[in-house]
């Protein structure tokens, strides 16, 4: 820890000592306070050790030099703790929290969170009508914002250099001096003390300019253009609805004004002799005057800094508002004007409450109807007329807090008002006070933290009072649900679980209901799935639950699956292709995968996967024998579903066999001439499976063959075909003794072709020539005799093998026929 932070700590220690001494009001009275003090010892080492305060109680954080305040339109207040490098806000029930800064001191940030942002001396504050809070960052030489909808920290005038510089452009560039105020107009102007510049500037939109100061260290220019006036290190300036500007001008010892509608600048307040006097404003003396502030009659309040005392300026007329005129603490919960302050810097104002900066007493108080009070920084030990106790964390449906009213021997009497809240408090209980103490029956609080505060009206003895914050932690209720189980089949859908819960709270009946879930979904693989249990209703929030040892489960198994087997024919025929095809579907939903294995019989023919076609297998094969057959299929299952075999499928597996005759089986033809055969053809089957195509082998040259019907068709019975061999007039006789014909038949002729011219000459042939004649006749009839053996007058004929061809689907026969040609 730093020296500061070491010597804050001291600070509380003793008041600890202190309470050890003083502690005479009872032993619940001084036990409670030790608690308070405690307390605040604990929070100061939190903000020592542990960063920047957060959901505390405002009076239990020590601040460090407080500097500007603003409240926003709600009521929170928002201070600049200058030398802890923090914008805090105290909410409307005393909790403080930070707003911006980390503590540490320097420069960083902008762009971010405000809360991860460095500050260095903050001392100017004010909040516009939207939230958005303006601080006058005074060592960084800028003006920042901080964006209420995004809580990002941003540069809005200043580049950081000490110096004056910029005006008439854009405000980020100029050099400023030591801004130590800020205030904000109704149009979102921002006006700037800039302190060591001896000016009052203005940042319109984005651009700056000077509205009153000439730049020069001294008191001149009243009743003049204020831009042209002589202004001593201004501390504080402030802005009324018509745009008049207000300024603490402090070394000059003035509280003036510039007049919005002419520019013009004069003096509200002091004489610039340094002193005190109240009274007519024009002969009123100040010291240091600093911060200054409106109300909404247009009254004007400002911190006297060196007189410890906050004045106002009503009607002409300067009075004291708070302060005695003593430097140091005293007067928390009495008189304002009896009470003594140290170096006040600014102020703020919200209805009728007026805050300001204690600064060299670390804290803020403020004035409520006359009293005084400490809202922010370490209040003194046992100030709190009324406090609470009991226990920091309570379940949810018990529990009581103890307002403990103190007021010296005093006994109060009316009804103690509970609130809880942050920011829109809200009345959570009323309770008569009974021996100075009243209940609150925290039963009815919700799951959460609640920062409690005890609001007592007063009575005829006792004034007015409102405790500090307590912070109570209320915990949830645990509850035992137990799911009914539910068993599943694989591929079916998860049906509504439900469950038993233990009872709720009488005051949440029909408030809590449980819902029973399961990971499981209805393709989920077959296994046990755990079932898991929320709350939901209005009231659910006040409960956690969990399932008990014997809560049920989502037990899935395996669903049944069906196999249908067909095949592309009733009855094939032997050694053709068979298709078979079997089908797995399942019982629910889902495709089921694995295998099937085709069977005939006893006997595996194939396995196929099952997952090829989304559940279909198939299987061709040629190998089934002939005759009645038994097919199955069986599906192997999988992880999913189970395994099934189809009904056995009959097969007739038909032989495509065949006879053919032919009859006669020998036929002579003559030249020119045709003969017949009769085909028988008979199916071993009752028909043809096959049509049947018919044909022949090589035909000798000259002969053709035809067949009546060309062919047999599919499904036809025993059929007789008319097979036609026919002989033409060129028909070749491919034996020898075929060669003397042409000789025969020519000496047959012979005696046609004699004419009688020749016949005549042949008469005139002598004996020498008819003999030659006749011997020539003779060789001829011998050579004719020689052809055929016969003679002259016998025949030759020739047989010739014909192969008749049938044939039907894979079945062929043959049958041979003679041909004898004559």
């Amino acid at each position: 820890m730093n020296p500061m932070q070491i010597t804050r700590l001291t600070r509380i220690v003793c008041i600890l000592g202190l309470l050890a001494v003083l502690g005479t009001a009872g032993a619940q009275a001084q036990n409670a306070a030790q608690q308070a003090a405690l307390a605040k010892l604990n929070s100061a080492h939190v903000k020592a050790e542990g960063g920047p305060p957060n959901g505390v109680e405002a009076t239990t954080v020590g601040l460090d030099r407080p500097g500007g305040l603003a409240f926003d339109s709600a009521g929170n207040l928002y201070i600049a703790d200058t030398d802890d490098n923090l914008i805090l806000e105290i909410n409307l029930v005393g909790v403080i929290s930070t707003v911006a800064g980390t503590g540490e001191q320097g420069f960083g940030g902008d762009g971010g969170p405000a809360t991860a942002a460095l500050l260095d001396s903050p001392v100017g504050l004010a909040v516009d009508s939207a939230g958005n809070i303006y601080i006058g960052d005074t060592h960084n030489q800028r003006v920042r914002e901080v964006v209420v909808a995004t809580g990002n920290i941003a540069t809005i005038a200043g580049n950081g250099t000490t110096g004056f510089t910029g005006d008439g452009s854009t405000a980020t560039l100029a050099e400023l001096s030591y801004p130590t105020a800020v205030a904000v107009d109704s149009k979102d102007n921002v006006y700037i003390a800039d302190t060591n510049n001896h000016r009052i500037r203005e940042i319109t939109g984005t651009i700056i300019n000077t509205v009153a100061g000439d730049g020069e260290q001294f008191f001149s220019g009243d009743g003049g253009l204020a831009t042209a006036a002589g202004l001593d290190a201004p501390n504080g300036v402030a802005v009324d609805t018509a745009f008049n500007l207000y300024i603490g001008d402090t070394h000059n010892q003035r509280v003036r004004m510039v007049t919005f509608s002419t520019g013009l600048i004069s003096t509200l307040a002091g004489t610039g002799v340094k002193g005190f006097a109240d009274g007519p404003a024009g002969s009123s003396v100040l010291a240091r005057p600093r911060g200054v502030a409106l109300d909404s009659s247009g009254n004007v309040y400002f911190a006297d800094s060196d007189n410890q005392r906050i004045r106002s300026i009503s009607g002409g007329t300067v009075a004291t508002t708070a302060g005695n005129g003593t430097e140091g603490f005293s007067g928390d919960t009495g008189s304002s004007t009896s009470a003594s302050l140290d170096t006040p810097r600014t102020l703020a104002l919200f209805s009728t409450s007026i805050a300001f900066a204690d600064t060299a007493n670390n804290r803020v108080r403020t004035l409520t109807n006359g009293t005084l009070n400490t809202i922010g920084g370490q209040a003194p030990a046992q100030s709190e007329i009324i406090a609470l106790g009991g226990p920091s964390s309570v379940v949810y449906g018990t529990g009581t807090l103890t307002a403990i009213f103190s007021n010296g021997t005093n006994t109060a009497t009316g009804p103690v008002t509970f609130l809880d809240g942050l920011t829109s408090p809200a009345v959570v209980g009323t309770a008569l006070l009974t021996g100075n103490t009243a209940s609150l029956n925290t039963s009815l609080l919700a799951v959460g933290t609640h920062y409690i505060v005890a609001s007592y009206a007063g009575d005829g003895n006792n004034p007015a009072t409102v405790s500090g914050v307590y912070v109570l932690v209320v915990t949830p209720v645990q509850l035992t649900a137990l799911a009914n189980p539910v068993s599943l089949l694989y591929g079916q859908p998860i049906p509504t679980l439900t469950g038993t819960l233990n009872t709720v709270l009488a005051q949440d009946a029909g408030k809590v209901t449980a819902t029973f879930a399961t990971a499981a979904t209805i393709t989920s693989a077959p296994a046990t799935y755990p079932i898991t249990v929320s709350l939901s209703g209005s009231s659910a929030a006040n409960y956690t639950v969990v399932l008990g040892a014997t809560s049920g489960s989502v037990a899935i198994a395996k669903a049944p699956s069906n196999i249908a087997l067909s095949s592309s024919s009733a009855t094939p025929i032997f050694g053709t292709s068979l298709t078979l095809t079997a089908t797995v579907t399942s019982t629910t939903t889902g495709t089921p995968g694995g295998t099937v294995s085709f069977y005939n019989g006893v006997t595996l023919l194939n396995t196929t996967p099952a997952t090829v076609s989304g559940g279909v297998a198939t299987f061709s094969l040629t190998t089934l024998p002939i005759g009645a057959q038994s097919l199955t299929a069986v599906y192997s299952g999988d992880t999913n579903f189970l395994t099934k075999t189809s009904l056995a499928l009959p097969e007739n597996v038909l032989p495509p066999d065949f006879t053919m005759t032919a009859t006669p089986a020998v036929q002579t033809v003559l030249p020119l001439a045709s003969v017949n055969y009769t085909l028988t053809l008979t199916p071993q089957n009752p028909t043809f499976v096959y049509p049947v195509g018919l044909s022949t082998s090589v035909l000798p040259t000259g002969i053709t063959a035809s067949f009546a019907p060309s062919s047999i068709n599919t499904g036809a019975g025993t059929s007789t075909v008319v097979m036609t061999l026919s002989a033409s007039g060129l028909a070749e006789l491919r034996s020898a003794p075929l060669r003397g014909w042409p000789t025969a038949l020519a000496l047959l002729m012979l005696p046609l072709v004699f004419t009688r011219r020749m016949r005549q000459g042949a008469r005139r042939l002598s004996r020498a020539g008819k003999t030659l004649l006749a011997l020539l006749a003779l060789v001829m009839a011998s050579s004719l005799m020689a052809c055929g053996g016969g003679g002259f007058f016998s025949h030759s004929t020739q047989s010739y093998t014909v192969t008749v061809t049938a044939v039907s689907g894979p079945v062929i026969h043959t049958t041979n026929v003679t041909l004898t040609v004559q």
